[in-house]
């Protein structure tokens, strides 16, 4: 079973697992390590790429937990597609970890309510709860349950937020948003990059430049509660989203217009 774009695998779990080892890192810190970490995947699909012989965003959390021992974790995968989840579902790999691992098959805005009861049930502080959540559509806006997201990142504010986005698909969809929702768009707002901050309720964002393959364009960031140590950052593939090179990868993506229509949420860089 394969998933997602398959050249475009192999590039982006190379992106995304240092950066999610490093969250794992943080969280073994002394003052939280006694605490499990909360891992959520959305569009987590069948755990492998047979096209590209590469394990997908499941298989990589799980090596990831390995690479830094963080064992005390709890992870929730989820796909709408049943054939993803009933392969995901008898990969070896996750039966080592069968009691910390949950699959689900259903919308993606189905899960998120669930995850923040389980939280409940087992933190006398669910609010300060850490963890991370991933969100990887094919598309854009379509395949991202955004109002779950919103509610869901305000309640659980030390979950860092990992995104992987087809901006062909934003440059496609904008119109149709902008025009007051035609062709079926009507439900459907416009979620530039510029106003994660407030919608993901992150204050501090890493992007990586935009990747080429196959006809579509990439771009992956990174949401944190924590700030990184200077506006220059960059590590990993991540520029800071103070960054002149942020700014220009946002603006390029954007344009003057679509940073107008998001200006009263507030801009990344214009928030305090």
């Amino acid at each position: 079973m394969s998933q997602g774009q398959s050249g475009y695998t192999k590039f982006k779990h190379a992106r995304f697992s240092p950066v999610l080892a490093q969250s794992l890192r943080i969280s073994k810190a002394a003052s939280i390590e006694r605490f499990p970490y909360y891992h959520v995947d959305l569009n987590a699909g069948g755990g492998f790429n047979h096209d590209v012989h590469v394990k997908g965003s499941p298989l990589n959390f799980l090596d990831a937990v390995e690479r830094t021992n963080r064992l005390n974790f709890y992870a929730f995968f989820v796909d709408n597609n049943p054939a993803c989840i009933a392969e995901l579902a008898q990969r070896p790999e996750l039966a080592k970890y069968s009691t910390r691992v949950s699959v689900h098959g259903g919308d993606n805005a189905e899960i998120l309510p669930v995850v923040s009861q389980f939280i409940a049930a087992r933190e006398r502080n669910p609010h300060h709860a850490v963890g991370s959540i991933v969100i990887d559509p094919n598309g854009y806006h379509k395949g991202v349950p955004w109002t779950a997201l919103h509610d869901f990142c305000a309640d659980h504010p030390k979950f860092d937020v990992f995104v992987n986005l087809n901006v062909r698909s934003f440059s496609l969809e904008r119109p149709h948003i902008l025009e007051g929702g035609k062709k079926g768009w009507a439900a459907h707002v416009l979620h530039p990059l510029s106003t994660f901050r407030t919608w993901f309720s992150r204050p501090h964002w890493m992007w990586t430049d935009v990747t080429t393959i196959g006809g579509n364009h990439w771009i992956q960031g990174v949401g944190r509660t924590l700030a990184t140590h200077s506006e220059g950052y960059r590590s990993l593939g991540f520029y800071d989203s103070r960054s002149d090179e942020a700014r220009a990868i946002i603006d390029g993506i954007e344009g003057t217009a679509v940073a107008t229509a998001g200006s009263q949420s507030g801009l990344l860089w214009d928030l305090p």
